[in-house]
């Protein structure tokens, strides 16, 4: 299976290479603009938009140095259609994707898993499912933070946390 890794803060997920539709470049202005209204115009249509962090519950905002332009990968599932904003696209993997087992497979979103060649396990989540369980609380909880937040206001140093609990929790 192709997923496309991604990365928000310290935390690299994948998604399923068939769900994305474009990764974007977006100036700094126009981020900032998606952050303050809660959507990213592609040119075609108004978009949900969402930070990867907050969607994960892993962090509110991104700490990343700003730069020139920043991406901003575009969703399609089905005939939902939603923007995220995330720091780094690592690009393409082929991955064997493994049971998630009846605990795990309860998770909105968790669409699967995979051990990496390097031994790390990533999780694999669909973005648009997780935007329709958790979009809202999302928007309320990030409601006036500015789109990019210093370190030391974002929790730097801390480690992200899981999303899962008890003998069965995997780390990200």
């Amino acid at each position: 299976t192709q997923v496309v890794m991604l990365r928000a803060g310290d935390l690299s997920i994948g998604v399923p290479a068939n769900v994305v539709e474009i990764v974007r470049r977006t100036s700094a202005a126009d981020l900032e603009e998606a952050y303050r209204t809660g959507v990213f115009d592609d040119g075609f249509e108004q978009l949900p938009f969402f930070w990867a962090g907050a969607l994960l519950q892993a962090s509110a905002r991104s700490t990343e140095a700003a730069g020139k332009t920043r991406p901003v990968v575009i969703f399609r599932s089905a005939s939902q259609r939603i923007a995220m904003h995330v720091d780094e696209v690592l690009g393409n993997q082929e991955v064997v994707v493994k049971n998630l087992g009846p605990q795990l497979s309860r998770l909105p979103g968790l669409a699967g898993m995979s051990v990496l060649a390097s031994g790390a396990v990533v999780l694999i989540y669909n973005p648009v499912a997780l935007s329709t369980v958790y979009g809202d609380q999302v928007r309320a909880a990030s409601a006036g933070l500015p789109a990019i937040l210093e370190a030391e206001g974002a929790g730097a140093g801390k480690p992200a946390p899981s999303m899962l609990s008890g003998p069965s929790q995997v780390p990200l």
